[in-house]
């Protein structure tokens, strides 16, 4: 009863304090207005939740979830709402799939259940994988890309926001299948029809057609993933030799249209009896492409498996391959190895068949390889794209005063992986700028042709970068302001992504003073020639929001330039010049060019000063232009004298010509001569002057007139041109008049003589030519000019030592005859004289070197002297030496100088001509012929004889000579004294001639000791001494003796002389010289030649 009354108490106690917490909650919900850790909702995590889902193992150990184009899977999110709120709040959640270059591919969302503090809720939705994303590093196997899950949570409440987001990437392979075998139609259970799986199938090397289902198996042992794996041999056995089998990434179509991303394989389709597709990797539509198994076993040497990828039925040259063995798998039963490859560099844009191909050749097998765990990776192309949008605008906006360009400078990337067509447009909240006429507003892009506030900007390639210029013009005199700019980028393609980028900045005008000059002149502004004047136009604008005077200055280099501005009614204006903001006036700057000024471009400014203004202007306030002073061509050419009247007889004139340059150029100029007749034969002293300076640069040229011999009298002309080398039109010509008189001049040739000449020898002849070189018809008075030892006179001259008469330019030969005086050596020179008849003051001569006898360039050289006393052939050796610097060709003669009464004599046939090289020598023999009558009938015991020995060049002007000395001793007489003569030695008529008074029996004593010595003194090379005959002294002195007796003789034994008394020695020849006896000469010798030697040293 107790229990009953205190009921209704206890339910008013619970609805009072249910009423308190109302309050209460209240209260927390407007404290968690201004934030606070029980409104803060945050996306705790995001999960795949699918059969679909395969698990990736990272080279870390971590595990990352992917899935196959075409898998779906369910995405679970959940939301956790942290704090200890004890009243619940629900947040929306939105999930976005984004693809990696940034657009949104599909969103959802849901509400939340209401939450209290610490509470969380987990929704889910399907997703279907439509595009696949992923890479595969194939050198560590790690997994990256995929389509992002981007969740997000929203409470108006919740002000703590940096976990509202979360993202998690999805991995999106081309193609998996577990390998769990379902295509080996051995088991008789074929997957479903459209599932893309594995197929077996046999084909030839060749390329041809499958020809049978292949070796390829199921193997239920183990495996990697699933409950199976496929195996190319018998279970227990080595897999078959000389096979090529394949694994045929394929499915069972309904009829041979196997649609789009497959291909019919025509001989599979007959080996399965039903249509097989072939799947195709399409790699143009593709960035990038991985294949990846797992695998163990071991292969036979020769043989292969590997991932495969080929082109029609997959001929050798149509295929690529991945062989397994590059990646060394283990060879462990069941301990599976990962075989990955990036075949992406050698696709080609073709599409290709996959799968895995088993080759065998013939030689020994191996139990093989388990194949298992297939997946294809890819990041396929989409025409969806994305921008990344940098501009270099300031965070706070724009600050600038009026009339003003305010650039910004922007690039956009293309994330996308095709080509891009995007649309550019800015505009500003001031609308009177964007007259659509005259917008205040250019870009400046990549396309050339558009450059308003709209413009569509060339295909941005895929991953490339598009530069531009949106340039915002400030009116000038803009009052004082704020408006906003704004430039955003469009999708102007078909895929229609709309807006794709924005800038709004904020843009402030200040007050300011200003100007603004410009002109339409272009940069070269005038083209003037010295002492030219012209106008040169232009604006000047106030281009501040202010009132101001300007002040307008011009600047040249140089001070003599003048100018001044005036306007357009060349009225002079007064400076400083009131302009309100923002007005112009047209004006014109009077520029005068100096008399004197040289060519070239004169650059010049115009500047604007505000004298009132208390401060600079802003803006453009200087004009910087050029003015050309264009090159001035002109010159003057001045002679002494225009008129020349002079006699042609060789004696050359000269006519100076003056050049002056009066232009402002350094100038050159080429010359050039034109002749009214070219015998004149007039010639300039250059073709070209040198460089004239400007305006007073002078030169002078020679005009050469050589007034020729035989120039016919009359009036001729010379014109001189002078022509600029820079502007060839630019010229100037002189004329001047040469009168030749009558005129008388001769010529006499000179000749040459190529031969030496002999003295005493025959006389010869030789022509020389007399030319009429006057302008009349002439004769002429030969006379001569004969040098000491030459004879010469004319032959056949009309009436004694006149020419014919000879018209101008004839020619006339006149024959001298002449020898030369025995001894005369040397050069002579003879002079032929012709005397004009018409006027006897004109002469000419001609000359002629004779070389007479020796010029030393060759000489002989003896060393013998000759005593005949006995008939027979003798023989005497010369030695011709080359003393010229280079080789010579020698002819050698004889002048017997009337021997030949008493003997022959002559060269040896083998010496009479001959070569000799320099500094060469060469024997010559002189041969003798004496009969014994003639040493019989002598009218003298003794006779001296001469020959004389010539040696002529054939080479140069030289003849050398050599007189030889020939003593003949009579043979008549008593018996005796002819018997013990033709028995005794020549030396014993030697002893005979030089010993003076000594008895016949002494003579022959004193030959006998001579003998004796001469015998041991023959032994002596006298030809190494240089010894030479007495008319060789041309040569030098006398080196040595002779030897006496060389002829070629032998000197028959005789008997021991008579024992006589020995007679003292009488000496014979000069006095001895104090020094003694020349060396190797012998008393004797000094008796025969002493004086001689004396004379020489002499």
């Amino acid at each position: 009863m107790h229990m009953r009354k205190s009921i209704p108490f206890l339910l008013v106690t619970i609805l009072l304090m249910q009423s308190f917490l109302l309050l209460s909650t209240d209260n927390v919900q407007a404290t968690s207005g201004r934030g606070g850790s029980s409104d803060d909702f945050s996306v705790a995590e995001i999960m795949v939740n699918s059969s679909e889902a395969n698990h990736w193992i990272q080279p870390d150990g971590s595990v990352v979830v992917y899935v196959a184009k075409g898998d779906t899977v369910d995405i679970s999110v959940e939301v956790k709402r942290g704090g200890g709120a004890l009243t619940g709040s629900s947040s929306t959640v939105f999930v976005d799939m984004v693809h990696p270059i940034g657009f949104v591919m599909n969103s959802t969302s849901w509400e939340t259940v209401p939450m209290l503090g610490g509470q969380s809720h987990i929704d889910s939705f399907s997703y279907t994988a439509t595009v696949a994303h992923s890479s595969l590093d194939v050198s560590t196997n790690e997994l990256s890309g995929g389509i992002i899950i981007r969740a997000t949570v929203f409470n108006s409440a919740d002000d703590r926001n940096e976990n509202d987001v979360m993202e998690k990437s999805l991995p999106v392979a081309l193609a998996q299948d577990d390998m769990d075998a379902e295509g080996d139609p051995r088991d008789q259970a074929l997957p479903t029809a459209s599932k893309a799986t594995f197929y077996g199938g046999e084909y030839p090397i060749d390329g041809s057609d499958a020809n049978g289902i292949g070796i390829w198996q199921e193997d239920g042992s183990t495996s990697a993933v699933g409950s199976a794996n496929w195996r190319h041999a018998n279970s227990g056995s080595d897999y078959p030799s000389a096979s090529r089998s394949r694994l045929v990434f394929a499915f069972r179509g309904a009829d041979s249209n196997c649609g789009y991303g497959a291909s019919l394989d025509g001989g599979l389709s007959q080996q399965y009896i039903q249509w097989m597709c072939k799947m195709q990797l399409n790699s143009a539509g593709l960035v990038s492409a991985q294949m990846h198994v797992q695998t163990w076993g071991q292969m036979g040497a020769g043989d292969m498996v590997a991932l495969e990828l080929w082109r029609g039925n997959g001929a050798p040259e149509s295929t690529i391959y991945h062989n397994f063995v590059e990646d060394t798998p283990s060879t462990t039963p069941g301990s599976w190895s990962n075989i990955s490859w990036d075949p992406t560099d050698e696709l080609g844009g073709h599409s290709w068949s996959y799968g895995i191909l088993f080759q065998s050749d013939g030689s020994g097998a191996s139990s093989g390889m388990h194949v298992d765990d297939f997946v294809m990776f890819g990041i396929e192309k989409v025409s969806e794209f994305t921008l990344d949008v940098e501009c270099d605008d300031p965070t706070g906006g724009y600050t600038t005063p009026p009339n003003t360009i305010v650039p910004m400078f922007c690039t956009i990337t293309n994330n996308g992986y095709m080509g891009a067509q995007v649309r550019l447009q800015s505009n500003v909240s001031n609308t009177t700028w964007m007259n659509p006429s005259l917008p205040m507003i250019r870009i400046d892009s990549d396309n050339p042709t558009q450059h308003g506030t709209n413009v569509v900007l060339p295909v941005i390639p895929g991953g490339n970068t598009s530069e531009m210029w949106i340039n915002l013009s400030i009116p000038a005199g803009a009052d004082v302001q704020q408006q906003v700019w704004q430039v955003w980028w469009e999708d102007a393609g078909g895929t229609q992504l709309g807006e794709l980028g924005r800038i709004t900045s904020d843009i402030a005008i200040t007050e300011q003073y200003g100007v603004h000059l410009s002109s339409t002149a272009p940069l070269l502004a005038a083209s003037l020639l010295p002492g030219e004047t012209t106008d040169i136009p232009f604006k000047l604008q106030n281009a501040g929001n202010r009132e101001a005077g300007y002040t307008i200055t011009s600047n040249f280099q140089s001070q003599e330039w003048v100018s001044f501005v005036t306007d357009l009614n060349h009225s002079i204006v007064q400076m400083p010049l009131p302009l309100d903001k923002g007005e112009e006036v047209q004006l014109l700057l009077n520029v005068t060019v100096p008399s004197d000024e040289l060519p070239g471009e004169v650059p010049f400014s115009l500047r604007a000063v505000c004298p009132s203004c208390g401060q600079s202007l802003f803006g453009n306030d200087v004009i910087s232009k050029k003015i050309e002073v264009p090159v001035l061509r002109e010159f003057t050419m001045s002679a002494e004298e225009l008129e020349i009247e002079a006699a042609a007889n060789g004696n050359s004139r000269v006519v100076y010509i003056d050049i002056l340059n009066l232009g402002n150029d350094d100038e050159a100029y080429s010359l050039d001569l034109v002749q009214s007749n070219w015998r004149l034969e007039a010639y300039l002293s250059a073709d070209e002057t040198p460089i004239l300076d400007a305006w007073d640069g002078e030169t002078s040229i020679a005009l050469n007139l050589p007034m020729p011999v035989g120039l016919s009298p009359g009036l001729y002309t010379a014109r001189v041109t002078a022509t600029s080398l820079d502007d060839p039109t630019v010229m100037e010509q002189i004329t001047i008049n040469v009168d030749v008189t009558d005129t008388a001049a001769v010529s006499v040739s000179d000749e040459e003589s190529d031969q030496s000449y002999i003295p005493g020898d025959d006389s010869q002849s030789m022509r020389f030519e007399v030319t009429n070189d006057g302008n009349k018809a002439d004769r002429f008075t030969m006379s001569l000019d004969i040098p000491e030892g030459m004879n010469a006179e004319f032959e056949q001259l009309i009436e004694g030592n006149l020419t014919p008469q000879l018209e101008p330019g004839a020619s006339y030969n006149v024959t001298v005859t002449f020898s030369f005086d025995d001894n005369t050596n040397g050069q002579l020179i003879l002079k032929v004289i012709a005397t004009s008849v018409n006027d006897d003051t004109v002469s000419s001569d001609g000359k002629c070197t004779y070389r007479v006898g020796s010029q030393n360039w060759l000489r002989i050289i003896s060393t013998e002297t000759t005593i005949i006393d006995e008939e027979g052939r003798y023989e005497i050796k010369v030695r011709v030496r080359n003393q010229y610097t280079e080789g010579q060709s020698v002819s050698m003669s004889m002048d017997r100088q009337g021997t030949n009464k008493w003997y022959s004599s002559d060269v040896k046939s083998t010496d009479r001509d001959f070569w000799l090289e320099v500094e060469g020598e060469r024997v010559v023999t002189i041969v003798f012929e004496v009969q014994s009558s003639t040493l019989e009938n002598l009218d003298d015991d003794f006779i001296e004889t001469k020959v004389k020995v010539w040696a002529i060049s054939n080479s140069v002007e030289d003849a050398a000579s050599l007189e030889l000395s020939v003593t003949l001793k009579s043979t008549s007489g008593s018996g005796s004294d002819s018997a013990s003569s033709g028995s005794d030695s020549w030396d014993w008529v030697g002893i005979g001639i030089w010993v003076v008074g000594g008895a016949l029996i002494i003579t022959l004593l004193g030959v006998l000791l001579l003998v004796i010595n001469g015998e041991e003194e023959e032994e002596q090379d006298w030809s190494d001494d240089g010894y030479e005959d007495n008319i060789s002294a041309t040569y030098g002195a006398v080196a040595a003796a002779p030897s006496i007796g060389s002829m070629e003789k032998s000197v028959p034994d005789i008997g021991s002389p008579p024992q006589m008394a020995q007679t003292p020695e009488v000496q014979t020849g000069p006095p001895v010289p104090a020094a003694g006896l020349p060396e190797g000469w012998t008393m004797e010798q000094w008796g025969h030649y002493g004086q001689q030697w004396l004379d020489n040293q002499r």
